[in-house]
């Protein structure tokens, strides 16, 4: 039964959210809310990321986070030299192989 509930609960909530985005379609948020939206886009894809560098595989151990960091690290000044994505993304694989390599 509480399984029930929670489920209905959530539906409600879900239906509520959506519902009011619905019902202000035509009203602009206010100012510090729209220049807050801006820092949104980029956050979501560091949420996303950061974890996986840190805990590659659900832990953070030596053999697996400092090769996926420096990597990273890798990647990002290549990319920042050259502006090359793909010549950064090899190079930032290339060198998580040879540490994780190394490390092991």
């Amino acid at each position: 039964m509480a399984d029930l509930l929670v489920l209905v609960a959530i539906g409600v909530g879900t239906y509520l959210m959506r519902a009011a985005f619905l019902a202000t379609a035509g009203a602009r948020p206010p100012a510090v809310v729209t220049r807050l939206l801006q820092y949104v886009g980029p956050a979501v894809p560091a949420a996303i990321a950061l974890p996986a560098l840190v805990a590659p595989h659900g832990r953070v151990t030596t053999a697996e986070t400092v090769p996926a960091l420096l990597a990273a690290v890798v990647a990002g000044v290549l990319w920042r030299l050259t502006r090359s994505l793909p010549l950064a993304l090899f190079a930032g694989l290339v060198a998580a192989w040879g540490l994780t390599w190394l490390l092991t």
